[in-house]
C-alpha cells in the first residue's frame, strides 16, 4: 500500500546525528557492532542480508489485542516482515497482563532473549541493565544503520533527550505516537441511553457526577424492570488508560502516571501526588462511592476481557460508567449497538473548581532493547528501521491490503477535518493475527489520524469518536511544567529507583484498593500509609529526582 502524503524523506540533522554519534565512549565496542558487515546488503535496501545468508534472533513479546501469535506460519504481518527483510524471528510470547512479571523472572534468571519488545522500561531500568552490560548501547547502530529512525529523531529531538542515559547512551528504540487520543487517554465513558432514560445530563461537576451514579443505581436506569442489575461505575485497572482512581484524582489535583505521579510545585520542588491531602480527599470520595454501592470492587481485579463480557451483556446494558482510552476497552468494535450507547464525559470539575485530566506528553516509549546475547544486532536494527516508515507503521497496526482491517477510501472520501482521506478503518474484532497490533517501534506523526476517512455514519466509527472526544480533553491536560520530566540517572541512583518503583507499585495498588473498599480506614491509616511510603524509600526517591532535575536545569 502506498500512503503518499505520509512518506518520510531520509534527512539527517547534524545536531541529532552528532549527539547520537558522540554519546558514550563504549558505544562503538563489539557489544554494539556484532556480526560481520559482509553479510548485509546496502543500508536502506531489502532484503537486508545477501542471498544465501540465514540469520535469526529470539524476541520476547507480549500478545497484544487481537493477536494470538506472532509466528511466521500464522501471523500475516510477520510473514511479510520476515520475507521482506530476510531475517527470522523466534518468538517467546507472553500474555500482555503477565509481561512485567515474566520479564522480571526471565531477567533475574539470566535466560533472556536477544531482543526485548514492548516492555516500556523506564529510563532508570534501561540505565541499570545498560550499566550491567545486559542491554547494549544503540547509538552507533542508529547512526550507521537506521536512516528512517534518524529522520524521525531529527523531527522529535525531545525523544533523544528523554531516552539518553547519563552515560550518553540510548538503550532502547522508541515508539512515538503523537496522537491527541494518546496524550489524553484517561477518558470517562457514560451510558447516554441511561442518562436519557432518567432525564439527566452528562455531569460537569463532582456533585453532579455523584448524583448521576446514585440515580443509575436506584432508578432502573437501563429500563429492564430490574432496579438491581445496574453497575454505576466499573472498569478494569489493567485496561488501556483505564485507571478510574487517576480520573477521579484529577478532580482534586493534577496527576499523571506518565510522570510517575511526581509533580512540581511553584518553587520547582518535587512531591508525590499520592502523598498529598488532595489524594487523601480523593480516596475518601471514592470510599464514599464504594460504601454506597456506586463503585464496583471488581474494578481492582477484573481483566479487560471480563469487562468486555460484562459490558456486552446481551439482555441489557449493565455498565453505566467506565474509564479507558477507547470504547474498545469495554466493548467489541463490531458491537456498535452497545458501545454506541456511550458518550465521553469531559474532565469533571472538582470540589475546588479544578478541571484537570492526566497527560502523556509525546516523549515516546522505550519498546525495543537488544541484549548482550544477540550475535547480530545490526540485523535487528536494520530490520526494525523499516518500522519507522509510514507504510510499516500502518502495516504493523492494520496489516496488509486485504487483511480485513481497512479498505482504500473511495475518491472524495473526507477525513476528520474535511480533507481527503486514504483509507477506511474496519472492525478489528474479526481480523485476528493479520498484524502485530502496533507491537514495537513505530512512528505516528501529527497527521497520522488524517489518513482515515469518515463514513456516512461517523458516529459509528471509533476513530472519529476518539478524535472528537480528545478535543474536549486536551485543554485540561496537566501542564507539563507541573510534571517531572524524563531524567537520566547514574548507575547507583538507577538501582535505588528501580527497587523503589517495583515495591511502590505493588504497595500502592494494594493500599489504594484497601482504602477505597474500607479494609483500611483512611483517617486512621493515613499516618501509617505515609510512613510506609518512607519505608519503601519515597524520601530518597524524591531526593534523587530533585538532585538530577536541578542539575539538568542548571546546565
Amino acid at each position: 500500500m502506498h500512503i503518499g502524503k505520509f512518506l518520510l524523506k531520509t534527512i539527517l540533522l547534524a545536531s541529532i546525528v552528532g549527539s547520537l554519534a558522540g554519546c558514550g565512549e563504549d558505544s562503538s565496542d563489539n557489544r554494539g557492532a556484532g556480526g560481520s558487515e559482509d553479510i548485509y546488503t546496502e543500508v536502506g535496501t531489502y532484503p537486508i542480508v545477501k542471498e544465501g545468508v540465514d540469520l535469526s534472533f529470539t524476541a520476547f513479546a507480549p500478545l497484544l489485542t487481537n493477536i494470538t501469535t506472532y509466528a511466521y506460519d500464522t501471523n500475516l504481518f510477520t510473514k511479510h516482515f520476515q520475507d521482506l527483510t530476510g531475517v527470522e524471528i523466534e518468538w517467546v510470547e507472553v500474555t500482555s497482563a503477565d509481561r512485567k512479571q515474566k520479564f522480571n523472572v526471565m531477567m533475574t534468571g539470566g535466560d533472556y532473549t536477544d531482543v526485548i519488545l514492548e516492555m516500556s522500561n523506564t529510563l532508570s531500568e534501561l540505565s541499570l541493565y545498560g550499566s550491567q552490560g545486559i542491554f547494549i548501547p544503540l547509538n552507533d547502530l542508529i547512526e550507521k544503520y537506521m536512516p528512517n529512525l534518524q529522520s524521525v529523531l531529527a523531527k522529535n529531538p525531545q525523544v533523544v533527550d528523554a531516552w539518553t542515559a547519563t552515560d550518553g547512551n540510548m538503550y532502547a528504540l522508541p515508539k512515538i505516537v503523537g496522537s491527541l487520543n494518546n496524550q489524553v487517554g484517561n477518558k470517562m465513558w457514560m451510558n447516554q441511553v441511561w442518562l436519557d432514560n432518567l432525564g439527566l445530563e452528562v455531569p460537569k461537576t463532582i456533585d453532579e457526577f455523584y448524583n448521576v451514579l446514585k440515580a443509575f443505581k436506584e432508578q432502573d436506569a437501563n429500563g429492564n424492570g430490574d432496579p438491581n442489575d445496574e453497575i454505576p461505575l466499573t472498569g478494569s485497572y489493567k485496561a488501556w488508560a483505564g485507571d478510574i482512581t487517576m480520573f477521579i484524582g484529577n478532580m482534586f489535583q493534577p496527576m499523571s502516571s506518565s510522570c510517575k505521579f511526581l509533580n512540581l510545585d511553584e518553587d520547582g520542588k518535587i512531591f508525590y501526588a499520592k502523598a498529598t491531602d488532595e489524594w487523601k480527599e480523593a480516596l475518601k470520595f471514592m470510599n464514599k462511592l464504594y460504601n454506597e454501592g456506586l463503585f464496583d470492587d471488581m474494578y481492582f481485579s477484573q481483566t479487560t476481557d471480563q469487562l468486555i463480557k460484562l459490558a456486552s451483556n446481551p439482555d441489557a446494558a449493565v455498565v453505566g460508567t467506565t474509564v479507558g482510552g477507547s470504547v474498545t476497552v469495554f466493548a467489541n468494535t463490531t458491537n456498535h449497538e452497545r458501545w454506541g450507547q456511550y458518550t465521553w464525559v469531559p474532565p469533571i470539575e472538582g470540589p475546588t473548581g479544578l478541571i484537570s485530566t492526566a497527560h502523556t506528553p509525546d516523549l515516546g516509549r522505550a519498546v525495543l532493547s537488544i541484549t548482550n546475547k544477540c550475535e547480530d544486532p545490526i540485523a535487528v536494527v536494520r530490520m526494525f528501521d523499516y518500522m519507522y516508515t509510514p507504510e510499516a507503521t500502518f502495516e504493523n497496526e492494520y496489516g496488509l491490503e486485504g487483511s480485513g482491517r481497512y479498505r482504500l477510501a473511495p475518491e472524495g472520501t473526507k477525513n476528520y477535518v474535511g480533507g481527503p482521506a486514504e483509507v477506511i478503518n474496519l472492525s478489528a474484532d474479526a481480523a485476528k493475527d493479520v498484524s502485530w497490533g502496533g507491537l514495537g517501534p513505530s512512528y505516528h506523526d501529527e497527521d497520522w489520524v488524517l489518513m482515515f476517512g469518515v463514513s456516512d455514519k461517523p458516529a459509528e466509527e471509533v476513530g472519529f469518536l476518539l478524535f472528537t472526544a480528545g478535543q474536549d480533553y486536551i485543554d485540561y491536560a496537566q501542564d507539563i511544567n507541573t510534571m517531572v520530566p524524563s531524567l537520566a540517572f547514574d548507575i547507583d541512583d538507577s538501582r535505588i529507583l528501580v527497587d523503589v518503583e517495583t515495591n511502590l507499585g505493588m504497595y500502592i495498588d494494594q493500599i489504594t484498593a484497601d482504602f477505597i473498599t474500607g479494609k483500611v480506614d483512611i483517617e486512621k491509616g493515613w499516618a501509617d500509609y505515609l510512613a510506609m511510603l518512607d519505608n519503601i524509600g519515597m524520601t530518597e526517591y524524591i531526593e534523587i529526582h530533585q538532585k538530577v532535575l536541578d542539575e539538568k536545569l542548571s546546565k
